[in-house]
């Protein structure tokens, strides 16, 4: 009888550790994701994506407004993914996507800061806090913003 108890007690110490182990996993996942996107700023703004080549020869910033605009810019960044990205679930009638798209020399995520006056949004190009490192593969970065939808015109400002 004692040694089956004994038995059961160690089987019980096995299954707290185990337990213990799959939760301290799972929250460390958390982490990492959570890692990748910034907070949102003030104005509404959030990072939902970054990726290293949008195909882009030239730093492009586009304002999405519709599905149609949004599949068409995933049909030219999935021409030679394999398997390709799947497009973001956006609610077009009440957010619009906001795209940078780094040119080949670019080795860094952008970091963009909205801002609002009575005409325009106001981008403004945030310095990066990364060093950049020397790299011999050609990627064209690319950064992708969920922010509430607007009527004003996107202005750029360096």
């Amino acid at each position: 009888m004692k040694g089956h108890i004994k038995e059961d007690l160690k089987m019980f110490k096995y299954s707290i550790c185990f337990f213990l182990l799959v939760i301290i996993q799972l929250n460390s996942c958390k982490g990492t994701a959570q890692n990748n996107v910034q907070e949102s700023n003030d104005m509404g703004m959030e990072l939902i994506l970054n990726e290293n080549y949008s195909g882009f020869e030239q730093e492009e910033y586009l304002l999405i407004k519709n599905q149609k605009e949004l599949n068409a810019f995933y049909g030219k960044i999935n021409r030679t993914r394999k398997p390709g990205l799947t497009p973001p679930l956006i609610d077009f009638t009440t957010e619009m996507i906001l795209i940078w798209c780094g040119d080949s020399a670019a080795s860094n995520y952008v970091n963009l800061k909205l801002s609002e006056d009575d005409e325009f949004l106001k981008i403004h190009k945030l310095k990066s806090k990364t060093s950049k490192e020397e790299s011999k593969l050609v990627v064209s970065p690319f950064s992708m913003y969920k922010l509430p939808l607007s009527t004003k015109s996107l202005k750029i400002e360096k």
